[in-house]
């Protein structure tokens, strides 16, 4: 499995799985939610996207492709107030030691800057229904 689909896939796992802690999911209501992504004005090709509750309420996450994402109620977040963190994965150019100690591969990092991530200042107010979202990120 390339080093890149790895990555996306713990990123994901990490957004969908992880941020359930100690909440009990199932007992709160959900909605749907689908949108775009741009940086800069472009699409961002591939990556994770993740709602976090800023109370009470179910988190969720989905990949983007192609600028696009869509939560189904099923999975969705509840409806509330949330902080949104968005990640992707690009080629830095450079060649590094895979895992196996032998092998180079392409090294990757984050192509979103950390406001949008891990210190994020993205927060959204979700409600019943059907949810449409746009975040047109900066790096400016």
């Amino acid at each position: 499995m390339k080093l890149q689909t790895c990555l996306m896939l713990i990123l994901y796992s990490a957004a969908v799985i992880g941020l359930g802690g100690c909440n009990n999911q199932s007992t709160f209501e959900r909605t749907q939610v689908e949108g775009v992504v741009t940086l800069n004005g472009n699409p961002v090709e591939q990556g994770v996207i993740t709602f976090i509750p800023a109370g009470k309420g179910a988190s969720a996450g989905a990949k983007i492709e192609s600028g696009k994402f869509a939560i189904p109620k099923e999975t969705g977040p509840s409806p509330g107030e949330y902080k949104v963190e968005i990640d992707s994965s690009i080629p830095t150019g450079k060649q590094i030691l895979d895992t196996d100690g032998e092998t180079m591969v392409t090294e990757y990092e984050n192509g979103i800057p950390p406001r949008f991530n891990r210190q994020t200042e993205l927060t959204v107010t979700l409600k019943e229904g059907n949810n449409q979202q746009l975040f047109d990120l900066e790096t400016k």
